[in-house]
């Protein structure tokens, strides 16, 4: 037990706020187990571990378990003398937890401090759907009994109910029969009460008279095989019951177990705090299956993430091939661009010298800008088409890859067809972007100019037309690609390429085609990144490796602190 019980119950509380907040992830193979333990963790720590710690004064909770027809109302009703839960013929038999304790002790569970979280009803108005709480002077002060539904109901609600009302027990009275002894699901239940050190009792009902030995015997090895050879076990009979209910004889050795813990408050303290700190020593273990189950779920989601991104990263490669291509641009503009800077003439400048060259580009720039706003237009136009197209294609591959991917399907929900194409505000973020681009490589030029002697020449040539030209440089290139519409592209670009060395210099031309190219880039990388993340707001929320470490860590905290 902790030294400071306020600093253990705060670390609880923080580990139960992780667990009832952990979002849900998508169901994929390997999880379920880890993610039912969360929930069962999460009730006992509710139900059981804080209510316990704040009342240690408060009445031994027996919680009787078992299959369905094992005999557990039959018991219960037997050990009070008075018939308070339904037994019969019906399955699932037990559908309404019953509590029944001394009259002393109703306050403990009638007010919530025991199963918070659990509607109950008391009295003649019972609810059907409620714990049914009564009492009995036939009980001891300071134990209660609580009946629990069948563990094994094919009513999942049952079986859920079932194991949470057993984590806010003290001790177990576990109930099977000699036909059903070695099923699967009682030994479950079994292996738990030896994981969390929970008190723990057996008792093998509707026992053949001929075979209470042998089968007393294999059960007992089976207890003694799973580590369980101290665990009280008791037979009863298969008899024919008086009013549903069993005789005191056919009690026997069970009235007098629980009469003597129920006579001995030592034992009953001893009885208390051995589960809750069995409880609490094994929330480490639990947390970890829990969060074992979160990286698998986290994993699954960057995984989905990471095919989003590099789908986009993919499209931006494509977009990256279309300008080193050479044929971004359409050959029929290129060809008016030649025409309007004037090839055959600027090339008998170019061999004439500069000083010519000056004179003759003056005179081709001066009074023509409309070549220059449809260069410009076509440049807008093409560049856009080139990077809706490949963020469509983008989007339609994640999909694609989505819905092949374990839980991807889930993800993506029943609007995978409106994911699957671009969102609707992506042309206009693009328009906007090679707008602002365009206007940075005018800067470009601009600041190559200033402050040198260049500055008028550029500014008499215009420097919308300077520019328009190093963007000719920058799609027009072809890398050594020959041949048709690539020929065009490849002299336009040569020619756009002398001109403009001619006016600032080889390495100056080169750097300015560097910085537009990257700067243009980045910016379709940007709206990539945005596209992505329309995916990955789909990821947003989910279970994370953040979780599972933080899981891990409290649970750590919370043994310290109980240490």
């Amino acid at each position: 037990m902790a030294r400071d019980p306020a600093a253990l119950v705060a670390q609880l509380e923080t580990l139960n706020s992780l667990l009832v907040d952990l979002p849900p992830g998508p169901p994929i193979e390997g999880t379920a187990d880890g993610l039912r333990a969360r929930q069962r963790l999460a009730d006992q720590i509710e139900d059981y571990i804080l209510p316990r710690l704040r009342n240690l004064d408060a009445p031994l909770l027996v919680g009787i378990g078992g299959s369905t027809g094992a005999g557990k109302s039959t018991i219960t009703n037997s050990l009070i003398g008075h018939n308070v839960s339904a037994a019969g013929l019906l399955r699932p038999t037990t559908r309404m937890p019953v509590l029944v304790c001394h009259p002393d002790d109703e306050r403990w569970f009638a007010e919530g401090e025991v199963l918070p979280d659990v509607m109950r009803s008391t009295g003649s108005g019972i609810d059907p759907n409620a714990l049914a709480i009564h009492t009995s002077l036939r009980m001891h002060p300071g134990l209660a009994i609580l009946d629990t539904p069948d563990i094994d109901s094919v009513e999942v609600a049952n079986h859920e109910l079932a194991a949470q009302l057993l984590g806010a027990a003290d001790l177990w009275l576990f109930v099977t029969t000699a036909a059903r002894y070695a099923d699967a699901v009682p030994w479950d239940y079994l292996r738990t009460a030896r994981e969390r050190s929970t008190g723990l009792a057996v008792v093998i009902n509707r026992m053949p008279p001929d075979a209470a030995g042998p089968v007393a015997d294999h059960f007992a090895a089976m207890l003694s095989e799973q580590g369980l050879a101290d665990t009280p076990l008791f037979t009863i009979d298969e008899v024919d019951l008086a009013d549903g209910q069993l005789t005191e004889a056919q009690l026997g050795a069970l009235r007098s177990w629980i009469d003597g813990i129920a006579a001995d408050a030592e034992r009953r303290d001893a009885l208390v705090r051995s589960t809750i700190d069995g409880a609490i020593a094994s929330i480490p273990g639990r947390a970890e299956r829990i969060a074992v189950a979160v990286d698998r779920q986290a994993a699954t989601i960057r995984a989905l993430g990471t095919i989003a991104d590099q789908r986009f990263a993919e499209a931006l490669q494509r977009v990256e091939r279309r300008l080193e291509g050479g044929n971004l641009l359409r050959s029929e503009v290129l060809t008016s661009w030649q025409d309007f800077v004037g090839t055959g003439q600027l090339m008998q400048s170019l061999q004439a010298g500069v000083s010519r060259l000056r004179d003759r580009l003056k005179s081709v720039f001066t009074g023509e800008p409309t070549a220059t706003i449809e260069m410009q237009g076509e440049v807008q136009s093409s560049l856009a088409a080139a990077i809706t197209e490949a963020a469509d294609a983008a989007a339609d591959a994640t999909v694609e890859a989505w819905d092949r991917a374990p839980a991807g399907h889930m993800v993506l929900g029943d609007d995978a067809w409106s994911m699957a194409r671009v969102g609707t505000d992506l042309p206009a973020r693009i328009d906007a972007e090679i707008v602002q681009w365009q206007d940075y490589v005018l800067g470009l030029v601009r600041q190559q100019a200033e402050g040198k002697r260049l500055a008028a020449r550029t500014i008499s040539l215009g420097i919308n037309t300077i520019g328009v030209t190093l963007m000719v440089v920058i799609f027009a290139q072809t890398g050594g690609i020959t041949g048709g519409e690539v020929a065009v592209a490849g002299g336009t670009a040569t020619l756009s390429q002398a001109l403009l060395t001619a006016i600032f210099g080889e390495n100056a031309v080169r750097d300015l085609a560097r910085q537009s190219r990257e700067d243009l880039v980045a910016r379709v990388e940007r709206l990539f990144a945005e596209e992505a993340g329309r995916f990955h707001d789909r990821l947003a929320g989910m279970p994370s490796i953040e979780h599972a470490d933080a899981l891990r860590q409290t649970a750590g905290t919370v043994v310290e602190a109980a240490r």
